[in-house]
């Protein structure tokens, strides 16, 4: 039998006040999360992976305005969620105030937010993107392998939302274990995840072909018996360079959320 979104919606508040009653108040949070989501019919698609590996300014080119704080060195630092809308913020602080901003006069202070450790559960953008259509929601996440656990526990406690997960690399940090595990635990939970190993811009055909390179990834990944989608190579500082597959990994995305349903 298929449920409708209501019927979902209705189980998950049901679980949630069945989890309360036993004190298992994180559950009990995820539960009325997942019936919101129900409820709204929004698909969820969230970027996660290494600190500096590029999440922040991927979105940033998805999105084709300067909207997340982006630098080389490790910025966000919080669940940031965009979706497309008149432009503003609304930061959820941990006590559970909410502010709300204008993006247009106070795009500087949403960005502290976003990097800010303190205080602060989550930030949501609203802003008009062709890029994104209604009821798409992209997260951006905390790296996680941050030695800050609350970082990664971030990022994990967004994963359970997400419909779509992809997985960012740096171009010089694809083989390791973390990597592996992480990817093995988005399949053993049955996630659609998608691989980007971002920054090739870094790579030297005197030392590897790319063709090389691109197969030693792959072969690495199927070592664990690890299938994605799909795996992109970009680069973001060299839009040109001959093997980034950023256009193809946009539509890609555009092709997902035609599919939303």
């Amino acid at each position: 039998m298929q449920l409708t979104a209501n019927k979902w919606s209705q189980r998950f508040q049901n679980a949630s006040s069945a989890l309360s009653v036993y004190q298992l108040d994180r559950l009990a949070e995820q539960a009325a999360e997942l019936a919101v989501k129900a409820d709204s019919g929004n698909l969820y698609t969230a970027f996660c992976g290494h600190f500096s590996a590029g999440k922040s300014t991927l979105v940033n080119a998805l999105l084709g305005a300067d909207v997340l704080p982006a630098s080389p060195i490790p910025t966000t630092a919080n669940v940031v969620e965009v979706r497309t809308g008149n432009p503003q913020a609304l930061v959820t602080m941990a006590s559970g105030e909410q502010i709300q901003f204008p993006l247009e006069d106070h795009l500087e202070s949403v960005k502290r937010y976003c990097v800010e450790e303190a205080n602060v559960k989550r930030v949501s953008i609203d802003y008009p993107s062709a890029f994104l259509p209604p009821k798409v929601v992209l997260l951006d996440t905390p790296g996680i392998d941050s030695t800050d656990a609350v970082h990664q526990v971030a990022t994990e406690s967004v994963l359970f939302l997400s419909d779509l997960v992809f997985y960012m690399m740096d171009y010089n940090h694809v083989q390791s274990e973390l990597n592996f595990l992480f990817a093995k635990e988005l399949q053993n939970r049955g996630k659609k995840f998608y691989l980007v190993v971002n920054q090739i811009d870094k790579h030297m055909d005197f030392e590897l072909d790319f063709d090389s390179y691109q197969q030693s990834v792959e072969d690495a990944f199927a070592g664990w018996n690890v299938t994605p989608q799909a795996i992109f190579y970009t680069s973001m500082q060299e839009p040109n360079h001959p093997n980034n597959q950023f256009e193809e990994l946009k539509t890609t995305l555009q092709t997902l959320f035609g599919q939303k349903t």
